[in-house]
């Protein structure tokens, strides 16, 4: 077969549907699928191990019912698009692609050298995101189950074709929808519940596509009027509003008139009552944190905290995701047809490109926190019988690896610094420092940082973690791969046997609940009539 035909065959297997499950898949009333960005299984053990819960958070484990969690791993490759030679193209040398090529994740490569997940650090690091696929296309492949290029939103390879939702099938079977983040909520990952559009950096188009009505919950940050870290700003400029849309959207949501029906709030306060059903709940809702980039991941010059990993207290203005994620449920649930929401901890990986452990950590916390919160309404308020939970990652960041794995040719130790020339000569360069071996990070005890090394300052295409709770969880068996391997490093804590299924099994498995519980509700319905 010729190149050209090779490209074009493969092209056409990234544009076809994969196979929907079984008719008879369990019922769904809701879904929640809860993503912790940029968190891979050694990232995810160093935040259990400071909490002193490695197997233990409420997700890990059988609750109080007998529901017992499906524990998995996800692989998160993208499509590469690649010219007539086979050289790899960015976005915006789009015209010259002539196909794309599938980055699968292999057991059998991915172990035979420490950089075989994270090429992208090497040589031109100006096209990081080629090789190893970013939120916008990971997303992208957990709401839609399709594969496309790094950087687009719900659109395929070339962009000649926009996809559907989870959230958008959601919405067209009569449910609630939302999506909730600790960083801006037009950012790539709550952006992928809803938009469609070539590239993840549209944030103005991005804001004005989820807030048209339709996407009933929206939250996160992107204040125009607060800086990254949370402190005001009196005169902001035009770009700081592209976050929410532009200027014009703006003032059209925080205005008498609003935006579309959305209510809109901003203050802690605001946050809290909703979470605790005090007050009136809205039909839609726009909450827009005090803070242009993260909740608290960039806060800056905050009174000294020991109990927390950065020493640092907390932003007091902002809330928490557990808070962010029991209003939204609350103003969800009046839809007695049920809802879907996604909810992200999305600064999680931006600790991670920055190689800083204790506010990775921090992040984590703070997301763990929402999954325990959200599963106690869950029981509360609905049931497993009726509701899918699903925790997981998009991708993992930072190459996280346990101390002594490599030994870097500088001598410096790994530390925890912000200094990049430091950091530049203690992650992993094959052609300067040793391996040493695949070491998970290191336990040292509830309260302490774990031994770690951050090999990367990127994205890599390691495994990331995968659970899942309630009606309909079992199907991600019908899609499992292994890799025995990563089971001899990570299993352990988590009773986890080296299982895996590709990212776009998450679509899946939420679309086929979903339409068995929608077909039901018709039946009943029809019969009702009758």
């Amino acid at each position: 077969m010729s190149r050209y035909r090779m490209l074009t065959f493969i092209a056409a297997l990234a544009l076809a549907p994969a196979p929907a499950l079984a008719a008879e898949a369990p019922q769904a009333r809701n879904v929640i699928l809860m993503i912790s960005d940029g968190i891979g299984f050694n990232g995810w053990l160093a935040a259990d191990y400071y909490e002193g819960r490695a197997g233990a958070q409420p997700y890990q484990v059988t609750r109080p019912d007998g529901t017992a969690p499906y524990i998995g791993a996800s692989a998160h490759y993208a499509l590469r698009l690649i010219d007539g030679d086979g050289a790899v193209l960015a976005n915006d040398q789009i015209d010259a692609a002539r196909g794309v090529e599938e980055q699968y994740y292999d057991p059998r490569d991915r172990w035979t050298r420490l950089e075989g997940a994270f090429y992208n650090d090497f040589g031109d690091v100006s096209i990081a995101y080629t090789s190893y696929t970013d939120s916008g296309a990971a997303g992208t492949a957990l709401h839609s189950g399709r594969k496309t290029s790094p950087g687009r939103l719900n659109m395929n390879w070339d962009g000649a074709q926009t996809l559907e939702t989870i959230a958008h099938i959601a919405h067209e079977q009569g449910r609630a929808t939302g999506a909730i983040a600790t960083v801006q909520v037009s950012h790539a990952t709550p952006a992928s519940t809803w938009a469609q559009v070539e590239h993840r950096g549209m944030y103005a188009e991005i804001f004005r596509q989820m807030a048209d009505g339709r996407l009933d919950v929206m939250m996160g940050a992107g204040h125009p009027f607060f800086d990254g870290g949370g402190r005001p700003v009196a005169e902001p400029e035009d770009r700081d509003f592209r976050f929410v849309g532009g200027r014009q959207t703006w003032e059209a949501l925080t205005g008498e008139t609003g935006l579309n029906g959305y209510a809109y709030i901003e203050a802690r306060e605001e946050f809290e009552a909703l979470a605790e059903g005090r007050g009136e709940l809205p039909g839609s809702l726009v909450g827009i944190v005090r803070s242009n980039a993260a909740t608290q991941a960039l806060r800056m010059d905050y009174p000294e905290d020991p109990s927390n990993p950065s020493g640092m207290a907390f932003n007091p203005d902002v809330p928490d995701l557990a808070t962010m994620s029991l209003a939204s449920l609350n103003v969800l649930n009046q839809n007695p047809d049920g809802f879907f929401i996604m909810i992200e901890g999305g600064a999680v990986d931006w600790m991670g490109h920055a190689n800083n452990m204790p506010r990775f950590i921090e992040e984590q916390m703070d997301f763990n926190a929402a999954v325990a919160a959200v599963i106690d309404w869950v029981e509360a308020h609905s049931s497993w019988d009726e509701t899918l939970l699903i925790v997981t990652s998009d991708h993992e960041t930072g190459g996280i690896w346990g101390e002594g794995t490599f030994e870097p040719a500088s001598g410096l130790p790994q530390q925890i610094t912000l200094d990049q020339d430091i950091l530049n000569q203690t992650r992993f360069d094959p052609e300067r420092d040793r391996f040493v071996e695949f070491r998970a990070v290191q336990d040292r005890g509830a309260g302490e940082i774990p031994g770690h090394q951050f090999a990367s300052g990127n994205h890599t295409n390691d495994l990331v973690p995968l659970w899942a709770l309630g009606a309909g969880s079992h199907l991600f068996t019908q899609f499992e791969r292994h890799d025995d391997f990563a089971a001899t490093l990570w299993g352990e804590p988590y009773g986890w046997d080296g299982n895996y299924v590709d990212n776009t099994a998450v679509f899946h498995v939420m679309n086929a609940v979903f339409a068995s519980e929608h077909r039901a509700r018709k039946d009943a319905q029809q019969q009702a009539a009758e």
